[in-house]
């Protein structure tokens, strides 16, 4: 049993911005764990929150890994300027399937691309999910999906 007080949201925030800076973190766990060996105690889905709110970005490093970096960009005001960044970044390809669009992403790069699309708040897309590198925007229907896909690979492409 610990005696300490649990760490408050700024805190803890603060702790993962050096975490990122010091050392080679890639993944939520890899984070998680790199917290817990600090003494805070963190679920995942707090990470994962934390992750978005702090603008984390991932990047390569020069063997190919995945790593957390802190955002080197000012944080685009417009959230289709903030879409049109990342998926110019790492959207590789998207294709329609059904009423899902699908983009594929470079590796560990989807759930960034995927929350900026979510950012976007666009009444046609009812959800986004990602994996490591590739993310599925649902729509209604299938000509709505075609036209995600074109709104899509205009940013992709600006």
């Amino acid at each position: 049993m610990s005696n300490r007080a649990p760490m408050g949201k700024v805190e803890r925030q603060r702790l993962i911005q050096a975490v990122v800076q010091q050392r080679e973190v890639g993944t939520q766990r890899e984070l998680v764990h790199a917290l817990k060996a600090l003494g805070c105690e963190v679920t995942q889905a707090t990470v994962s929150r934390d992750i978005r709110e702090l603008d984390l970005q991932k990047v390569r490093t020069h063997l190919g890994r995945a790593r957390y970096v802190l955002s080197s960009r000012e944080r685009p005001k417009d959230p289709e300027q903030a879409a049109r960044h990342v998926l110019h970044d790492f959207a590789r390809s998207t294709a329609v399937a059904g009423n899902l669009v699908v983009v594929r992403c470079e590796i560990g790069t989807a759930s960034t691309v995927a929350r900026q699309v979510d950012n976007l708040n666009h009444s046609d897309v009812v959800g986004t999910i990602a994996g490591d590198d590739t993310l599925i925007a649902i729509a209604q229907d299938g000509e709505t999906a075609h036209e995600i896909r074109r709104y899509l690979d205009r940013l992709r492409e600006a």
